[in-house]
């Protein structure tokens, strides 16, 4: 299924997979509903993609890691899971005490030719289980390494 990023101004271009016919459509509506989404060319065919709201890409990795929680004194063995300029999910090998909005440091090396290794704060946006979601508190300090590692491979998408 083909995925369509949204603008800031939640406009998408969607091109007609058959025809290659262009429209441009306001996609505010669809913002809080399923983001699966089906439509109908005007030269017949019908086809299906998704829409993607995301500032940022979002890579798929499988890093190992560590995380040290502050004021916690907590730390332990992480994967990640994704990672993006703006933020990062992560899976906990053993079970943990993070919570919400807490201040984290997390320290583990790109998969690159260089093994790059990342170490920076993020705040604690949500925890599933072993599972958790956090934003870097100072993205632009990541930015040189974490910008070339995001943008050489893309995963594609079907």
């Amino acid at each position: 299924m083909k995925k369509i990023y949204v603008d800031d101004t939640n406009q998408v271009t969607i091109i007609c997979p058959k025809c290659e016919l262009e429209k441009n459509i306001d996609v505010t509506n669809f913002k809080d509903t399923h983001k699966r989404l089906k439509a109908k060319c005007r030269c017949g065919e019908v086809f299906r993609f998704t829409l993607e709201y995301r500032k940022h890409y979002r890579k798929i990795v499988r890093l190992p890691g560590e995380y040290f929680v502050q004021r916690k004194n907590e730390k332990g063995d992480i994967i990640i899971e994704d990672i993006s300029a703006s933020g990062i999910r992560f899976s906990s090998l053993k079970p943990h005490y993070i919570s919400r909005n807490d201040t984290v440091e997390l320290k583990f090396k790109l998969d690159n030719p260089m093994r790059t290794q990342i170490q920076g704060l993020v705040k604690i946006i949500w925890i599933i289980d072993h599972n958790v979601g956090a934003q870097f508190i100072d993205p632009e300090s990541l930015e040189k390494d974490l910008g070339v590692y995001l943008k050489t491979s893309f995963d594609v998408d079907e």
